[in-house]
């Protein structure tokens, strides 16, 4: 049964990461992999965030407390996973000349991909748990643009497997904690709250 799931897990990595490759895709999900790093992304959401606790009094407190909580916990309980290396990342078992990796990876004197602490880190996605569990955060407090947080968090997801640093089944965990991270968050502010 987990032979035909891991199989199921390549043959659906395969059709994201080559099959859907084209050049508007590269772009855009490229754009994806760093953007938490991007001064030229961070700032603007930076300021969207500040503008809503400002502007939002209604939901200030939860803005405030559950988004950057939601980011910690969900990067703790990824990491910890992580660490116990349970799957390498896909470029590292994937025959180069089989894999469309988007994203730089350490190549040893043979051009063969080096063995570093995060080429053995491949599950879960903490980048797919995190937007998860802001997308569930956000969407309940603004259900009116749920829609677009559910569509970025998809984006966002499958993004990693496009550019060739993770596997669906990575991105479905990561998924999956990040909505059980917010899902938690949520009920346990609302009793709080109340």
């Amino acid at each position: 049964m987990l032979d035909f799931f891991l199989q199921l897990d390549l043959s659906l990595f395969h059709f994201i990461n080559t099959n859907l490759s084209n050049v508007i895709f590269n772009y855009i999900f490229i754009f994806f992999h760093d953007c938490h790093k991007n001064i030229w992304v961070v700032l603007p959401v930076l300021f969207l965030w500040l503008f809503y606790i400002f502007k939002d009094k209604k939901n200030r407190i939860s803005l405030i407390i559950l988004i950057p909580l939601s980011i910690l916990i969900t990067d703790q309980i990824g990491s910890n996973i992580k660490n116990l290396e349970l799957r390498q990342r896909p470029y590292m078992v994937i025959d180069q000349n089989k894999i469309n990796l988007l994203v730089k990876a350490k190549k040893d004197e043979n051009g063969l991909y080096e063995n570093t602490r995060s080429s053995k880190k491949s599950f879960p996605s903490n980048h797919s748990a995190n937007v998860w569990a802001l997308s569930f955060i956000l969407g309940h407090i603004y259900k009116n643009k749920r829609k677009y947080f559910v569509t970025l968090a998809i984006l966002i997801s499958i993004s990693r497997v496009y550019i060739g640093v993770h596997y669906p089944l990575d991105i479905i965990i990561g998924a999956g904690i990040g909505m059980a991270v917010g899902l938690l968050l949520i009920k346990t502010s609302e009793k709080l709250i109340r």
